[in-house]
């Protein structure tokens, strides 16, 4: 299962749900994720609002990602 933590740890830092859905093909809706503040994404470059944890429906999207 794949977690925030885990996922930060991978990309060195913070990442927006758009690059969350890309890497590990997820279908992460905006109300699964649960937002921090604006910055500059580390892996797609532009200004997005960056994920700092998930809701249990986007945890159970996860549930079967590595």
């Amino acid at each position: 299962m794949l977690s925030v933590k885990r996922i930060k740890r991978r990309f060195g830092g913070d990442i927006c749900r758009d690059c969350i859905n890309r890497t590990y093909r997820a279908r992460l809706d905006p109300e699964d994720c649960v937002y921090g503040y604006l910055y500059t994404c580390p892996s797609c470059g532009e200004v997005r609002n960056i994920v700092v944890g998930l809701t249990p429906a986007g945890r159970l999207k996860l549930l079967f990602r590595f």
